[in-house]
């Protein structure tokens, strides 16, 4: 690649990202929950896509990526007693708190990954394909790029794959625990919970300990 070429490798384009991330607003990431995570997964075509001009190709279909985190979420709840929950709120909160590590990793591995996607793109605009063909570093950088884009597409579908495996947890024990008569229910002065952003953060492991300790 030219110095010029190189030069453009090198610098860090002004212009504002087009990716879902910044659309959606750095604030957005700031939520750190799962709908953050189920709205900022990156789409399969535009991950495919980029692997293969990074000389990679998608392996894996997403159903599959979810089912391994349903099946995660199903090895964990195995054996759980529900009781230990004061309400569906108490659950759902435990829920979410199971899940929030892999959240947060999530939450900064498709920012990094699209700001490096873009930043690919702005390079590709500005060299001839004969610069791009000629320079190690770049074919390299954008193989990583892929490789990065490809492991938050993965992580996000596993987290939707969880969720969705909670979502069947959350319908049985709605099941099993019906709401009170709205008479009942209307002297329920207990305080707001907290926001989930605000509380500790757990592992899915978490889940059994949880258990074990009730």
């Amino acid at each position: 690649m030219t110095d010029n070429a190189s030069s453009v490798v090198d610098r860090k384009p002004t212009l504002t990202l087009s990716t879902s991330v910044r659309r959606l607003g750095r604030e957005k990431l700031a939520e750190r929950t799962i709908e953050t995570v189920l709205q900022l997964t990156p789409d399969t075509e535009t991950v495919a896509t980029t692997l293969r001009a990074g000389g990679r190709r998608l392996s894996r279909k997403a159903e599959a990526v979810r089912r391994e985190g349903a099946r995660a979420v199903r090895a964990q709840v195995q054996g759980t007693d529900f009781s230990m929950f004061a309400d569906f709120e108490a659950l759902q909160e435990h829920a979410r708190l199971c899940l929030q590590e892999t959240v947060d990793a999530f939450l900064e591995l498709v920012a990094q990954a699209e700001d490096e996607r873009f930043q690919i793109e702005q390079i590709t605009q500005n060299t001839t394909v004969e610069q791009r063909l000629s320079d190690p570093v770049f074919r390299a950088r954008r193989e990583a790029a892929a490789v990065a884009l490809h492991q938050a597409w993965e992580s996000g579908h596993w987290i939707a794959g969880a969720w969705e495996a909670f979502g069947k947890v959350f319908d049985a024990y709605r099941k099993a625990n019906p709401p009170p008569p709205a008479t009942l229910a209307s002297n329920d002065t207990r305080p707001a919970r907290q926001d989930l952003v605000t509380r500790q953060v757990v592992s899915l492991d978490a889940w059994k300990a949880a258990d074990r300790s009730a």
